[in-house]
């Protein structure tokens, strides 16, 4: 491209030189200088943006290029991520629904457990009280025959005495006392 408009410019100023000559005598005698000084110039000019300006700017767009290119990826690696964590959040709902119910099957376990195990504890106290019943009412039934006894021998000793001598009657009460006491002791 540099090699064009070089070779253009020098034609521009040739042809403005050659236009000059040909023309009129009267005009600014430093008009071909001018022209020269132009070109050189103008060839300075192009030199200096072919050799310095264009690479720069080649380079400063590879950079931009680079840039969008990275901004492009960080823009798909940030949907991506949204999309995922969308994703997640869909199925937080489904997972919170799941979390509950599995706690309110493990709380209805649980109080059932609970449930069962005071009937258990309740039953196991209804029938030591009844145990306890059942003993407390033998010893009131033993101790009561015993009163019983006690008291019928007291009767008898009362009404033999009546009716009988003191050594007969002595002779009675010793056997009915040694036949009460061996029943006793079984």
């Amino acid at each position: 491209m540099a090699p064009k408009l070089v070779s253009l410019l020098i034609l521009s100023a040739l042809a403005a030189f050659a236009a000059e000559e040909g023309g009129h005598g009267g005009g600014d005698p430093l008009i071909n200088y001018k022209w020269i000084n132009f070109a050189i110039l103008a060839v300075l000019l192009v030199y200096a943006v072919v050799k310095y300006l264009i690479p720069m700017l080649n380079e400063r767009s590879a950079e931009i290029q680079k840039d969008l290119a990275e901004s492009r990826a960080s823009v798909a690696q940030a949907e991506a991520r949204i999309k995922d964590l969308e994703a997640k959040l869909g199925n937080f709902e489904g997972e919170l629904s799941s979390i509950r119910a599995r706690v309110a099957q493990e709380r209805e376990a649980e109080s059932k457990r609970i449930t069962e195990q005071t009937a258990n504890l309740l039953d196991k106290l209804n029938q030591q009280m009844r145990n306890e019943i059942a003993s407390e009412t033998k010893l009131a039934e033993q101790q009561l025959r015993a009163f019983t006894a006690r008291k019928a021998l007291e009767i008898a000793e009362a009404r033999l005495a009546a009716q009988q001598d003191s050594a007969a009657q002595q002779n009675l009460v010793a056997t009915f006392v040694n036949d009460l006491k061996q029943v006793e002791a079984r």
